[in-house]
């Protein structure tokens, strides 16, 4: 991998290739919806997997010790100019912003080894709803039976505070989010991976919603803290381990972000990756990570002369961002990383952005659709989906329609993003005939065992749109 503060040229001609495609083709997409209708989503519904791999897929929990290294993720970064700079201070909170944002936000996840929908495997977030992505129930067989499609990797969405806050006007736009990657090699023990990625999502978005101060005054770090000390205090997690990646995004556009382990973020901004998170690592496929380790297994491991991996919040690395009108985050697990460089992402989602005109080219460059608010509401891309009335269907099929509960009916372009991502994710993890980031690594480290093509994982993505409702309405770009 290319390390960020080296030029590249492949990246710089890409972004350039991405940007002459926002300046020639946008209009074309745009006055032409019947053109791209049907790219938006994957074009096979389903991907079923059927291939086992050797052990490199099973990231370590124990290891002996003898330095750290730093792993690099090469995504290509648009430094800002002079005017972004002078219009984009610093987040900082002595300096609030007179922007207003609102986030939309949708999640898609897939296990590995089970089948892929676009549809069904992506969901939108409800401010007005409950938390996305955990269950409430007390008993920790029904909390295991409703867990998301998701494997070992789970995800929260959460509104911070209570409705009945003092602060519930301040934090009404206010959202926590994270992803986590529960640490495979647990599995060897006999231990389930899920129980401790969710269980620490559940906890952070229980924090999250039972916040009564203002949402500023939380933390991503805090917030792990918090998911990390409720998880060691549950009895019914006995063991275990995982990476994290937890965000706070406020009304003003400050957003920050806390990452533990491989799992990460990226920023991208009118076809341009603006930030992004790096890996920590202690060596190849072993990353940071969170640990619940039993006192027999430590004892066992004294006496064998081994050590456990135990990182904790305060080792997370901290990034402070300030999003703007039409800016797409993304944070996701390893399970993309691991098989989309920084070239697939950045044209995976600058394709949809501009097919769907959420980006638009301007005189100036790229642009954000005066639409865009349209977009990301249910329902905002029916019409990229071609009609059904003149098909013959089932009385089933015809009442399901009428009741409105389609799926094609909840879809929005942040669910759009997020499949997309998830599923050509899904479908590199089983090519065989691409090397993937994590296959050129395991060349690199391990040259003799011929590791070729991407890697099966679970996969998780949270993608995160800003909209200034005021430029939305007013039309501004």
């Amino acid at each position: 991998m290319i390390p960020p503060s080296v030029s590249c040229r492949t990246c710089s001609s890409a972004c350039s290739s991405l940007q002459a495609i926002a300046r020639d083709g946008v209009y074309s997409a745009s006055a032409n919806p019947s053109t791209y209708r049907a790219s938006l989503l994957l074009t096979k519904p389903h991907v079923r997997l059927y291939t086992v791999r050797p052990n490199l897929h099973l990231r370590s929990p124990a290891l002996q010790l003898t330095g750290r290294v730093q792993s690099r993720r090469g995504f290509h970064s648009t430094p800002a100019t002079h005017l972004e700079k002078q219009h984009s201070p610093p987040p900082s909170p002595s300096s609030p912003s007179t922007t207003r944002l609102t986030y939309r936000v949708a999640v898609s996840s897939s296990g590995k080894g089970r089948r892929f929908n676009p549809l069904t495997n992506a969901h939108n977030f409800d401010p007005s709803a409950d938390a996305l992505g955990v269950t409430k129930d007390k008993n920790s067989v029904s909390r295991r039976r409703n867990r998301p499609d998701s494997g070992e990797d789970a995800f929260f969405v959460s509104r911070i505070g209570n409705r009945i806050s003092d602060h519930q006007h301040e934090n009404a736009e206010a959202v926590a989010f994270a992803v986590a990657d529960g640490v495979g090699g647990w599995t060897e023990s006999r231990v389930d991976p899920a129980d401790f990625s969710h269980g620490i999502c559940g906890y952070m978005a229980h924090t999250a919603q039972t916040w009564h101060e203002p949402a500023e005054q939380l933390r991503p770090k805090q917030l792990l803290q918090a998911g990390y000390d409720q998880v060691v205090a549950d009895p019914t997690i006995r063991a275990g381990g995982s990476t994290a990646s937890v965000g706070i995004a406020l009304p003003d556009g400050r957003v920050e972000l806390a990452n533990l382990g491989d799992s990460g973020s990226v920023l991208l901004r009118k076809a341009a990756v603006h930030q992004y998170s790096v890996p920590q690592t202690h060596g190849f496929n072993t990353p940071y990570q969170l640990s619940v380790i039993p006192p027999r297994m430590r004892a066992q491991a004294s006496v064998f002369g081994g050590a456990f991996l135990e990182d904790f919040p305060k080792d997370a690395s901290v990034t402070n961002l300030r999003m703007q009108h039409g800016d797409v985050l993304m944070l996701a697990t390893d399970g993309v990383f691991d098989n989309l460089n920084n070239q697939d992402i950045l044209k995976l989602i600058t394709g949809r952005m501009i097919l769907t005109g959420a980006w638009t080219a301007t005189e100036s460059g790229v642009g954000v659709s005066d639409n865009l608010r349209a977009l990301t509401t249910p329902g905002g891309l029916a019409d990229a989906f071609p009609s059904t009335s003149s098909l013959a269907k089932s009385k089933k099929e015809t009442d399901v329609e009428e009741s409105g509960s389609r799926p094609e009916d909840q879809i929005t372009l942040q669910s759009v993003l997020a499949a997309t991502i998830a599923g050509e994710a899904k479908k590199a993890s089983v090519d065989y005939r691409r090397d993937g980031p994590f296959a050129k690594e395991a060349q690199r480290y391990y040259p003799g065992d011929y590791y070729r093509g991407g890697k099966v994982d679970d996969i998780c993505v949270v993608i995160v749109i800003a909209i200034d409702d005021s430029m939305a309405a007013s039309g501004a770009v």
